[in-house]
């Protein structure tokens, strides 16, 4: 009956027939595909005619299921050969989809969706600081994660590795010094350090300038600096001199309260950027920055981590060139009139220090006493103001590791489960090793144990322990509170009422902002803001403000929907945007001042509302130089649409950007796309990227692209940087059309066309939260329970706090 199709394909027939049409799946088959997919043909890469129908095979599984999708979207068969009747292919699609559901449920039931994963580094670094109740970065002495699925959450990522284990030895070791504090507590200061009194400050200043060289420096003595009636000290340089604070160093790590007062100095009445650093003559680490008024004094008050032996650095935006574009260089400064930043003072004030001894002592040694040592009975040399004096050694060293491990694996022990840990306690001390040392042992032990690096769950339905880590590291990206802990104890964690309760107020806390950098990060690319530098060249406007706003601007946005319970269309389409002044001056939106980030409406013809257009999303799928319609378009069909297409064929070639502005972008499209192994998957890919196409790099609005050689020169829009002009080339192209005949003429027609059809979004949307917080990718057997969260989700009006309830709510978040 079926003569091309061979033996592999036999065990198709078994299936059920296709009613409608009197044909099985592999008649059906042969009637549609083989023309194209037998070993003759073999398009795409595919021979239909020599699959195996071996589900427990991934690969064929796989290849069975790319199957059930491509004929499900349409795509297969080819519009220009014989296409079956709708009845028919739908039978054909439940025929082999539902085999493949019923396949893979039910080795989901027998081993779980979710395969044995460990903490990620930030995970464990979050869970470390809260269980010792430290600040301590352990993050960064663990090797990288290996991403699976677009998320370091993802189990088949999180593999222990031999380097993990030592380093996981290491980072016990340092997090275990940084609880242990026995020393006398902090000296907490408050001190005002004026620019004046800096040494570099004043041997500027002093030093009287020269008209002629030095005879022994060879060089001329400029004055760099200026310093006003007010004692302030003016500085116009984005770079040298910088204005450090050496008078102040951290003497201990710990939180402290900085204030700065200074002004805008000859700024033609436009406040003055200011950037504040920790820095220590290698690194440094942006604090923050302010808008700093012009002419009246402005002090800014904000709270920084700060490591020991650390020095306090500022550095103006937007100063150093004059009207005629000379800088103090060329001119005095007592004679330059340029813009500058005038700084009167900083003022340091801490450690903050909330209790001492600190809370990882009892972290560590629960109610063993901690007795404050008589300063006449120690030797010389100790420093130490407390010390431990258990009652029992034995007794209270049993005590601490057993409540330590039980915290720290996140449920109740099983009866023996600590005695382990506490035996290389107590042997320790039966060696006659001091109660410290031994029990450090202890603890060591416990911190590198599977029960804490590892998730525990079982097979089935997650118990109430098991359910409340999970739903902690989704939320949070850290361990369950006591709170939490103590509801799933009352074993009613699993009821719908008590769950739902537990992700409000979980949503609530402050600590929720760990899920949104982490979730945005990975889901939206932004890991990847920094990955490539615009060229100066081209985008001079391009500073580390605008940059690190970026972000910022999609966080609050996602922070915006997630507290509002906002519908997932805003994705799309929003009246409102989060900015700044540096985003607002980026994006062409007059009347917005500072530098916090608030909600700003959106005029009704706006370019920008949603996240395809904010500067993040735009840099992250551009390069430094130009942009690609192909690149971009591939980050929406796989982030914002859940549709990430194939791999291009081998050897099809790459389009090199050209920046000398002869040809666009466009233009060189257009002969690869006349390929025919080619057309095909860009008919599909390319539209989102045109409509991109009006965006640059960095994500400002263009008509034109910017060049370096031919083109128009021009004033770079919105920005005071010290190069003013680019080139303009080629005008942009922003039309294009879908693939199913709908034309957009812009990026607001285009959103126009993704609203029609938001279920893609939110769907999308849903995929990724269940792949980021169960830890396995969405599977095949998967796809009905994300149809109904879905459904659930729509009923309630779409919002985003709903889709992440409904998600906590479903069987696949609830079980392994």
């Amino acid at each position: 009956m079926f003569p091309r199709i061979g033996l592999p394909f036999l065990s198709l027939l078994v299936l059920a027939p296709i009613a409608c049409a009197a044909m099985t799946p592999g008649a059906w088959i042969e009637e549609y595909c083989a023309d194209c997919h037998d070993a003759d043909s073999k398009k795409g890469g595919l021979d239909l005619t020599a699959l195996p129908w071996e589900l427990d095979n991934r690969t064929h599984f796989d290849e069975w299921v790319k199957v059930v999708d491509l004929v499900a979207k349409g795509e297969m068969p080819p519009k220009k050969k014989a296409r079956p009747e709708a009845k028919a292919q739908e039978a054909f699609l439940a025929s082999i989809g539902n085999e493949l559901r019923a396949f893979q449920g039910r080795r989901q039931a027998e081993t779980g969706r979710t395969v044995l994963r460990r903490l990620n580094r930030n995970e464990y670094e979050r869970t470390m600081q809260d269980l010792l109740g430290i600040s301590a970065s352990l993050a960064r002495l663990l090797p990288e994660e290996t991403p699976a699925h677009g998320f370091d959450t993802v189990a088949e990522g999180l593999r222990l590795s031999q380097l993990q284990i030592e380093k996981y030895l290491e980072a016990a070791d340092v997090a275990i010094d940084a609880a242990l504090e026995f020393g006398p507590e902090p000296e907490r200061s408050s001190k005002r350090f004026f620019f004046k009194d800096e040494k570099g400050v004043r041997a500027n200043l002093d030093k009287p300038e020269t008209a002629e060289a030095d005879d022994k420096s060879g060089r001329k003595h400029r004055h760099l600096l200026r310093e006003l009636p007010d004692g302030a000290v003016v500085y116009f340089n984005e770079g040298y001199p910088s204005a450090d604070v050496r008078q102040f160093s951290a003497k201990t790590a710990g939180t402290y309260r900085i204030r700065v007062s200074g002004y805008g100095y000859q700024s033609k009445g436009l406040p003055i950027p200011m950037r504040v650093y920790h820095d220590n003559y290698r690194e440094k680490q942006l604090l923050g920055w302010f808008e700093m008024p012009p002419d009246a004094p402005r002090v800014v008050e904000f709270t920084a981590t700060l490591p020991d032996r650390i020095n306090l650095r500022i550095e103006p935006s937007e100063t150093g060139v004059d009207e005629k574009g000379q800088n103090v260089y060329n001119i005095s400064a007592n004679e330059f009139t340029g813009a500058g930043l005038a700084l009167q003072w900083v003022e340091v004030e801490g450690p903050l220090v909330e209790q001492w001894p600190p809370a990882s002592m009892k972290a560590l040694f629960g109610d063993t006493p901690l007795t404050k040592i008589d300063e006449k009975k120690k030797n010389k040399g100790d420093k130490r103001a407390y010390e431990l004096t258990p009652a029992d050694p034995r007794a209270d060293a049993k005590a601490a590791i057993e409540r330590f491990a039980t915290r720290a694996f996140r449920r109740p022990l099983e009866p023996g489960e600590a005695d382990r840990f506490v035996k290389l306690t107590t042997d320790e001390l039966d060696a006659g090793r001091p109660f410290l040392d031994a029990t450090r042992v202890g603890f060591r032990a416990v911190l590198t144990a599977p029960q804490f690096l590892l998730f525990a769950e079982r097979p089935g339905k997650l118990d109430d322990y098991a359910l409340g880590s999970r739903l902690s590291y989704f939320l949070w990206g850290t361990m369950p509170d006591d709170t939490l802990l103590g509801v799933a104890a009352s074993g009613k964690l699993s009821e719908p009422a008590t769950l739902r309760a537990q992700v409000e107020r979980m949503l609530q806390s402050p600590k929720a902002g760990a899920f949104v950098q982490s979730f945005t990060a990975q889901w939206l690319d932004l890991r990847n803001i920094d990955a490539t530098t615009p060229d100066a060249r081209l985008y001079p406007e391009f500073d580390e403000r605008l940059r690190v706003s970026m972000v910022q601007e999609t966080e609050a946005f996602f922070t915006e929907l997630l507290s509002k319970n906002l519908p997932v269309t805003n994705f799309i389409q929003s009246d409102f945007a989060m900015l700044n002044s540096r985003l607002a001056a980026h994006y062409q939106i007059d009347g917005i001042d500072g530098e916090t980030i608030r909600k700003v409406a959106l005029p009704a013809d706006s370019l920008r509302g949603g996240i395809l257009t904010q500067a993040s999303i735009l840099k992250v799928s551009a390069n430094g130089t130009t942009t690609s319609p192909v690149l971009r378009g591939i980050w929406v069909m796989k982030r914002l649409l859940g549709q990430p297409p194939s791999p291009p064929p081998q050897n099809t070639g790459t389009i090199e950007p050209d920046t000398r502005g002869a040809t666009t972008v466009r233009e060189q499209l257009a002969k690869h796309r006349s390929m025919e192994t080619c057309a095909g998957c860009h008919n599909v890919i390319d539209p989102p990227g045109f409509a991109l196409e009006q965006f640059d790099v960095i994500g400002g609005y263009r008509e034109r692209y910017r060049s370096q050689g031919k083109g128009d020169t021009v004033t770079v829009p919105n920005t005071r940087s010290k190069r003013k002009y680019v080139k303009l080339g080629p005008p942009v192209d922003s039309t294009g059309a879908l693939p199913d005949g709908r034309t957009f003429t812009g990026i607001r027609d285009f959103k126009k066309l993704l609203l029609e059809n938001s279920d893609q979004v939110l769907t999308a949307l849903a995929k990724n939260l269940v792949t980021y917080s169960t830890g396995a990718p969405v599977s095949f057997a998967d796809r009905p329970a994300i149809e109904s969260i879905v459904a659930k989700t729509k009923q309630q009006g779409g919002g985003v706090r709903t889709l992440i309830a409904e998600v906590v709510a479903s069987p696949i978040f609830q079980t392994k």
